[in-house]
């Protein structure tokens, strides 16, 4: 039996990063057959519950040790974990894990990560020193590789796939009215939004805009919801923005978790979105979009799959947001047809990691 290490932002309850364990998981079993996971965890007890995998604390350094000494492949990633915004010990902490793999000897895999963004020369040099010994690095976006090759990563094979996510199959054939009844819309009398915002760095603007974004959509006879992707972080900017608003939208006030969010995701008309996880989980549902870009992940993903984004959060008004929402309800049918074709191949992509990653196995 090959046992596999998985380190990643896992146990935080934000969404995103819990569809992306949940893919990785999927993955790797589906391509190899009584794989045994060990998943470095915040909350090991509830990871292990939910996956039903083996789970132990993200900062025990015994528990981590031990975990790497029973390994055949530390897998590092997905998601953003190579960047220095969210923090200055992001990058030592995840390049930490990776070079204690390294010196036991085990085969190291970046697993479809986003890189950056990394703005200290500190971050800059542990990635150039240890990401060079990785044994393979898959990446999402184009930007990424060409950050790492900038950075001056080389050695290893570098293969641009696509976020684990995609390799999820959506599940369909959930009532619509049922759905959204469950989260507080009483009846579909309208097109329905789906708001997925969140904090950044103290700034007002962006909040101003989706408010009056946002009655704008309701004079019209649509819904919109907000709905936390990190719960109760993401409610507190939502509540904020119903305040400053005319009219009275919808707030989720609960953590969905990853299935009731895909599921409402299908039920939504347009999606706009910060939150990079809640743009992916659309495309995989083919649900056209429009994106508030707090960090280039977001609009390269954007870009890659030719959606809108706004990029400049202190300075885009209402107008301009409800402008590009209208034109993409205007060519809503142009872009789900877009979308489809767009997300198998993603999926297929998206797979390639974990084949990557049996190999990687298969040779120990």
């Amino acid at each position: 039996m090959k046992t596999v290490v998985i380190s990643g932002y896992y146990g935080y309850e934000n969404i995103g990063d819990e569809a992306l364990l949940a893919s990785i998981i999927k993955a790797l079993r589906a391509q190899m057959t009584g794989v045994h996971i060990i998943v470095l965890s915040v909350r090991p007890e509830v990871t292990a519950r939910r996956y039903g995998v083996e789970a132990v604390n993200r900062l025990g350094l015994f528990q981590i040790i031990s975990a790497l000494r029973r390994a055949d492949l530390l897998i590092s990633g997905g998601g953003s974990l190579l960047q220095d915004v969210t923090g200055p010990l992001t990058i030592p902490y995840y390049l930490g894990i990776v070079a204690l793999a390294k010196l036991m000897g085990k085969p190291v895999m970046f697993y479809a990560q986003g890189i950056g963004p990394v703005n200290g020369r500190f971050g800059k040099l542990l990635i150039r020193l240890i990401g060079n010994r990785a044994d393979m690095i898959t990446l999402r976006d184009e930007d990424s590789a060409s950050l790492l090759r900038e950075i001056g990563v080389r050695r290893p094979p570098v293969e641009v796939t696509a976020d684990p996510v995609f390799g999820l199959e959506p599940e369909t054939g959930h009532d619509r009215k049922e759905v959204l009844e469950s989260v507080g819309i009483p009846g579909v009398t309208g097109q329905v939004v789906g708001v997925f915002i969140r904090e950044w760095q103290g700034q007002k603007g962006y909040k101003e805009a989706v408010a009056g974004f946002a009655d704008a959509i309701l004079a019209k006879g649509r819904q919109v919801i907000f709905v936390p992707m990190q719960y109760p972080a993401d409610a507190t900017p939502a509540r904020e923005i119903a305040g400053m608003m005319d009219n009275t939208p919808v707030l989720v006030e609960e953590a969905l978790g990853f299935s009731r969010i895909a599921e409402l995701v299908n039920a939504m008309d347009i999606v706009v979105g910060m939150r990079l996880h809640a743009l992916i989980i659309a495309a995989s549902f083919a649900v056209p979009m429009a994106g508030l870009s707090y960090d280039p992940k977001v609009s390269d993903f954007l870009r890659s799959i030719g959606q809108p984004a706004l990029e400049d959060l202190e300075k885009i008004t209402a107008g301009q947001l409800t402008e590009e929402v209208e034109k993409v309800f205007n060519n809503g049918k142009t872009v789900r047809e877009r979308l489809l074709h767009i997300r198998e191949e993603l999926r297929q992509k998206a797979l390639r990691n974990s084949e990557i990653a049996v190999r990687l196995m298969e040779k120990r």
